[in-house]
């Protein structure tokens, strides 16, 4: 019997951690340390991480988890040193950039960074079949366009020096060459993972990097699972971040509310519903580069006349659309350049005139205009507005929700007639914003199509050049041609954003539209039993 008893309040002191003796030793059981688990919702992007081959911010949440660049633009915009050890020496021409990558690093399979990962990655990116859609941002250096045209197999530009040092030159002096080379669209791949993953990069658990985490489940449809990466040289501050693919914003609201996410965008649409209810204040506002536009097909026959782009933009009342319609979460474009950029210039707000819209119209053959716009969905109560004002002049337009990843496709494919479209500079200049739309051979591929020889002369002039005072010049010059004269776009508003993050969610900040989630933490004593 005391024996029994004896074995009961030993199971009983176990259970409850206290110190108990085995072979007249104390043992004590210590508890669990809590995990740190963040869930963030998002739009699915349906693209495969790899950012050569897509632009889309979504993916670039995803991807910059895992893989990084020689640079980086940091959340107060700000460029920093992250895989380079320090910034390239540059040539007295200004074309030649020698690089140092810091000692021992990584990636998460072990294998070690080196010099032949980085002209890997670069000539990646410029052979053909690998279908890159943002080599524009880089095809200055040597030997670029020789292999984007398949006229070589080896980047003439990139030269190794040792496994830790190498060189780019460029045809031409470009002043914001070391900038470019701090976005997503410039981080490195380990030659080996990559080249063995082939057309598969990106897709599943294939990515490898040298970021803080790595992906530990991605089933492309529901969610990605991130762990840390045990090779990371730092710290990783969560132990698992899963991303949640919720497209419909409402849907994504409801579950932040029930407690199932812990971090959001709170899209401008469901703004005036949250701001004063329960969650209101676990909204946090930032104030992005971008500008919302109306893209227009200028290759579509009814959109070719100058007259009817410029009817078009007389119908919309930018002022009340911010005031009323958006709850001042934007504010009245008054040309694409946004005022945090190099080259924006103050002008007058876009003339709002119904009368003259029509005048317009019917001077142009165009009274009975009809449009077809193809929206996503979260894009959709924004143009049913523009809908509405179209409408005031005659012009009807039938707006057609279609998935994301089709609508991604008939983009690039120049296959869409009238949409939304915010385009946000991955750094605060012109360039970077301006060039990488506009352009003529840009403007191509993103169901634009807008070409002009003076324009393409000025922002190409501009990026050659190294004094801002003169670069400013030519972009508000170039400004004022696309959207003053040209109309080659519809410039709406600037536009303020917010996410939603619940109160144990740390360091949460937005520097540029992409929700960088590397320096996120949560602080468990704040968190209640989920």
């Amino acid at each position: 019997m005391k024996m029994k008893k004896a074995l009961i309040v030993f199971l009983l002191l176990a259970l409850m951690g206290a110190p108990v003796f085995a072979n007249g030793k104390a043992e004590v059981k210590t508890a669990e340390p809590t995990r740190k688990v963040l869930r963030f919702g998002q739009t699915n992007p349906k693209l495969a991480m790899d950012e050569q081959t897509n632009s889309n911010s979504g993916v670039a949440t995803l991807a910059d988890l895992v893989t990084e660049g020689l640079f980086k633009w940091n959340e107060d915009n700000k460029e920093e040193l992250v895989l380079a050890a320090d910034w390239p020496q540059i040539s007295a021409d200004g074309l030649t950039y020698t690089f140092k990558l810091k000692q021992g690093i990584v990636f998460s399979d072990g294998s070690p960074l080196t010099s032949k990962d980085v002209k890997f990655t670069f000539e990646r990116m410029f052979t053909p079949s690998t279908k890159a859609v943002n080599t524009y941002m880089y095809d200055m250096i040597s030997g670029a366009k020789e292999m984007l045209s398949g006229n070589a197999t080896e980047l003439s530009g990139l030269k190794i020096i040792d496994d830790t040092s190498f060189s780019i030159t460029l045809t031409y002096p470009f002043s914001g060459f070391v900038k470019n080379l701090g976005i997503s669209y410039a981080e490195i791949f380990p030659a080996k993972a990559c080249s063995e993953a082939g057309a598969n990069w990106g897709h599943g658990t294939t990515l490898v990097g040298t970021g803080p985490y790595m992906i530990k489940e991605n089933d492309e449809q529901t969610r990605v699972v991130f762990e840390k990466n045990p090779n990371f040289r730092g710290k990783a501050n969560l132990d698992e971040i899963d991303i949640i693919f919720i497209d419909d914003v409402s849907t994504k609201l409801l579950e932040y509310e029930a407690g199932n996410i812990d971090l959001c965008q709170l899209d401008n649409a469901m703004y005036q519903q949250y701001k004063n209810s329960d969650i209101a204040s676990d909204i946090v506002q930032y104030t992005p580069l971008g500008t919302v536009f109306i893209n227009l097909n200028l290759n579509d026959p009814a959109l070719k006349d100058i007259r009817v782009r410029q009817a078009l933009s007389l119908a919309i009342d930018r002022k009340t659309y911010c005031e009323d319609f958006l709850d001042g979460t934007g504010v009245p474009a008054t040309g694409f350049l946004n005022p945090s950029e190099l080259g924006y210039m103050q002008r007058d707000q876009y003339e709002y005139n119904p009368k003259k819209a029509k005048q317009l119209l019917s001077e142009a053959g165009a009274a009975n205009l009809h449009l077809v716009a193809h929206v996503r969905s979260k894009d959709k109560n924004e143009f049913v507005y523009i809908q509405n004002c179209f409408a005031q002049i005659g012009v009807t337009m039938d707006v057609q929700v279609v998935d994301n990843g089709v609508w991604y496709s008939e983009w690039q494919a120049g296959s869409i007639q009238i949409m939304w479209m915010g385009w946000f500079p991955l750094y605060a200049d012109a360039d970077n914003h301006m060039y990488t739309y506009f352009f003529s051979q840009n403007a191509s591929k993103k169901s634009n199509f807008y070409n002009n020889a003076k324009f393409d002369e000025l922002v190409t002039e501009a990026r050659q050049m190294t004094d801002d005072s003169q670069r400013a010049k030519l972009y508000q010059q170039a400004d004022t041609m696309l959207t003053q004269e040209d109309y080659g776009c519809i410039p709406l508003y600037y536009p303020r954003y917010q996410f939603v993050a619940k109160p144990y969610v740390k360091n949460m900040k937005v520097g540029n539209l992409i929700y960088h989630l590397n320096d996120v933490d949560i602080d468990t004593s704040l968190q209640k039993t989920r």
